[in-house]
């Protein structure tokens, strides 16, 4: 699908209005949250301000008060908070194991909230596909090249992560892989994945 720039979209399903105290770091946490859910759920072309505002039960006028713009608070909602470098703790000797466990063990869309599926469901707009590619560099890939020993270890956390990524694809966009061959397909990737770790290629 070609990256293109996007607008807003249209959610809809019914959200709740409900009555919130209006000071301004309620507020702003309130539309945070109604973000997260909207664009985990429909991903950024198809989710406009006032579809998020009205889940928050706001005044559309006070996301862009207090964001900007749809493109600041998705970078706030969804790409800031990508992060991995958690899963880089322990035994480097596992480590392709409890990468492609982590990719394997996510949720289904809606289950759980997840930033890095939202930016997924987001990459054929142009703005979150740079967040997304963005988020991976900071939160992934330079993180992981500055623990790996050896030659070429930028272009090997990179094969990690992209190899990652596509099996998080597979898994949680197309649908594949679910729990029942999950276990098979860890025994499957995760040693192509150490081969990376190790500089074993």
């Amino acid at each position: 699908m070609a990256v293109h720039e996007c607008g807003t979209g249209h959610n809809d399903e019914p959200v709740s209005q409900g009555t919130r105290g209006r000071n301004a770091a309620a507020t702003r946490q309130a539309i945070l949250e109604a973000a997260k859910i909207c664009f985990m759920g429909d991903g950024y072309e198809q989710v406009g301000v006032r579809e998020i505002a009205a889940r928050a039960g706001v005044d559309p006028s006070l996301v862009n008060r207090y964001f900007g713009s749809k493109e600041r608070l998705f970078n706030e909602a969804v790409a800031s908070k990508f992060d991995l470098t958690a899963l880089f703790d322990g035994d480097r000797a596992t480590l392709g194991e409890r990468l492609a466990r982590y990719v394997l063990q996510k949720k289904s869309s809606g289950e759980e909230y997840d930033p890095l599926v939202a930016l997924l469901r987001s990459t054929s707009c142009e703005a979150p596909a740079r967040m997304l590619r963005q988020a991976l560099l900071d939160g992934f890939t330079h993180p992981l090249a500055a623990r790996l020993d050896g030659p070429d270890a930028l272009t090997r956390a990179e094969l990690v992560g992209s190899t990652l990524l596509g099996l998080l694809v597979h898994r949680t966009v197309i649908g594949g892989a679910d729990a029942a061959d999950g276990e098979q397909v860890i025994a499957l990737v995760a040693p192509s994945l150490q081969s990376y770790i190790d500089g074993a290629v």
